[in-house]
Parts: structure tokens; C-alpha cells; sequence
């Protein structure tokens, strides 16, 4: 049986110790790098998820302005009733008018 060199084993066994000594660095980093792709990707998803709200609030507000811009004469008019409309109010002024034209003579 023939024996190797002392310089081949020598050398094999360094190799070795090399590559038992470098390994926990080498899972460092790799787990180091994994963390900051994850870190990446969720801050995309932020950005991505942040962008499309905003892309939703402008067709919401343009929605909201072309409904507002472009009413018919029935819902102007209907808004313009709503919104100045008081037959209440319009009620109690006749009353009162007539109360005061009974009143002066």
C-alpha cells in the first residue's frame, strides 16, 4: 500500500480546516442577503400597494367631478330644490305678509 506525501495531506487537511472555518461566514452572509432581499421586496409591495391608492383616489375624485359637471336640467334643478327649497320657511313668510297687510289698514 503506498502512502501519500506529507505535503499532499498537509495540504488537504488545511484545505479542509478552510473550509470548516469559512462556512459560518458564508451562512452569514447568506442569511444577511436573504434578509435584505425580503426587506426589498416588501418595501416594493409598499410603494406598489401605496401607488395604486393613489391611482384609485384620482379616478374616484375625476368620477366625482365629471358627475358634478355634467348634470342634466332635472338634476340641476332638483339639486337647486333641495338645497334652496324650504316650503316651511316660504309658508310662515306668506302668513306673515298677509298678518301685516290685514294689520296696516
Amino acid at each position: 500500500m503506498a502512502t501519500l506525501p506529507e505535503d499532499i495531506i498537509s495540504a488537504v487537511a488545511i484545505a479542509n480546516l478552510k473550509s470548516i472555518s469559512e462556512q459560518p461566514a458564508m451562512l452569514s452572509n447568506l442569511a444577511y442577503s436573504n434578509t435584505v432581499a425580503v426587506t426589498n421586496l416588501s418595501q416594493q409591495n409598499a410603494v406598489a400597494h401605496q401607488q395604486a391608492m393613489n391611482e384609485l383616489s384620482i379616478s374616484i375624485l375625476a368620477k366625482a367631478a365629471n358627475t358634478i359637471s355634467n348634470l342634466g336640467p332635472l338634476e340641476a334643478r332638483s339639486a337647486v330644490e333641495v338645497l334652496t327649497n324650504d316650503e316651511l320657511a316660504q309658508t310662515i313668510a306668506d302668513l306673515k305678509a298677509a298678518a301685516q297687510a290685514f294689520a296696516s289698514k
